[in-house]
């Protein structure tokens, strides 16, 4: 309204180079809003891949971490030794004698 008719009047009485030097920032205010909005748009898809991929390897694995806690617990039912199945699974000792007590 009028704040803004009095900000155009106050820069046409401005001599003609400063007119021009104004122009020009308002030009590269407008230039650098445009690419915050499309760095912001190409950001937040880049993130949103990046977080599906993300997320599908903790899925596979948890998916390897299952399969090798299943492993375990086949062989503690078919008696094997802990040492043989740490060397088996590469789970811990103390991961093992958990699914032990699991299994009683």
């Amino acid at each position: 309204g009028l704040k803004e008719a009095e900000e155009k009047l106050s820069i046409m009485k401005l001599p003609e180079e400063e007119q021009k030097a104004y122009e020009q920032y308002q030009d590269d205010l407008h230039y650098q809003a445009s690419m915050f909005e499309s760095s912001y748009g190409d950001g937040y898809y880049v993130g949103k891949e990046e977080g599906r991929e993300e997320g599908k390897e903790e899925g596979r694995e948890e998916g390897r971490e299952e399969t090798t806690r299943t492993i375990a617990i086949k062989l503690i039912q078919q008696g094997t030794e802990i040492e043989i199945i740490k060397a088996v699974t590469g789970l811990s000792v103390k991961a093992i004698e958990d699914l032990v007590k699991s299994q009683q």
